[in-house]
């Protein structure tokens, strides 16, 4: 019962300590949003540069990794979208709508329906009756044990593309009210046009990344936070953290997405404060001797986690 508890009991000795902690300005959440949109485009505008050269192995690796690179810059918009969700990105909390519902247009999505799924997803974690995000995507397996094996078919799955229904597609309702409704369309009447214009531009630089690389790097995401993991009923145990550098976040795990484990013990933390946070509960000796938190664990998908001595500063509310 006592090893059942102790996520549980992490959460009452930390959660007055995380209460409080500073969101990004109003002015700050428009500008990180603007930012990835910028980077996202810059990287149209490459891969377009790109594609007006003589064709060489050179080019297409960096044709390759371009798309790669928009790919997840998208990946930033929907962890944008993911911490609105949980109205920890700016602190004018009305913006946590708007910005949420602007970025889920931008990735032809619907922030009420996102929204609902991953509250599920935090109420009912790896319940597949219950938890929405993980019921769409329970044939895929992330609660077999980790093996040489499964770590190989999660790999491989999204290279034959059987995750793209689950993963990718458009969603035309109106739930996010007529404006985002007409903001959608407009942006899929730019993609026809673009694509009329400059169509292999438009393939591999924006309907790829969009369709393909963005979902791809969401399922990956997915096993990485929970393969193995799903159905264990302590919260300390029902997720992981990747302890990856910087450069690697800022590419792979935008916004500190890799801090999967201090979010679904904290969701109320920016995500801006996640690394800090999971410093402070390296010094709880539940936390602290989780492998799941702070050091390698098992084979395959676990291996890729990463031992790392963090200072254990506080993190302070800051009003």
């Amino acid at each position: 019962m006592g090893g059942q508890m102790s996520g549980q009991k992490v959460r009452e000795n930390f959660m007055r300590r995380f209460m409080g902690l500073q969101k990004y300005s109003r002015a700050m959440a428009w500008l990180v949003v603007g930012g990835y949109v910028a980077q996202a485009v810059a990287g149209i505008a490459v891969g377009d540069y790109l594609l007006s050269l003589g064709l060489s192995w050179a080019t297409v690796l960096l044709m390759v990794a371009t798309s790669f690179f928009i790919g997840t810059r998208l990946r930033g918009l929907n962890n944008i979208v993911h911490e609105c969700t949980h109205s920890s990105f700016s602190d004018y909390r009305p913006d946590n709508v708007t910005l949420g519902r602007l970025c889920s247009a931008l990735l032809t999505g619907c922030f009420k329906t996102y929204k609902e799924d991953h509250l599920s997803h935090h109420s009912h974690l790896g319940d597949y009756e219950h938890d929405n995000e993980m019921a769409v995507i329970e044939k895929f397996g992330l609660h077999e044990p980790l093996s040489p094996r499964t770590v190989l078919r999660h790999f491989i799955t999204p290279l034959l593309g059987r995750h793209l229904p689950m993963y990718s597609g458009v969603n035309l309702s109106r739930d996010d009210g007529a404006f985002f409704f007409g903001f959608k369309i407009a942006i899929l009447v730019a993609f026809v046009a673009f694509t009329i214009v400059n169509p292999w531009t438009s393939v591999f630089f924006l309907l790829v990344p969009v369709f393909y690389i963005f979902p791809t790097l969401n399922f990956w995401t997915d096993c990485l936070d929970h393969a193995g993991l799903v159905g264990e009923t302590d919260e300390l145990r029902a997720s992981r953290n990747i302890l990856a550098p910087a450069a690697v976040r800022y590419l792979f795990f935008p916004l500190n997405d890799c801090y999967h484990l201090v979010h679904h013990l904290f969701p109320q933390i920016p995500a801006r404060h996640l690394d800090k946070a999971h410093a402070e509960l390296c010094t709880d000796p539940d936390y602290g001797s989780e492998p799941l938190a702070s050091s390698p664990t098992r084979i395959g998908l676990g291996g890729l986690l990463a031992v790392r001595k963090v200072s254990a500063a506080p993190v302070e509310a800051q009003n």
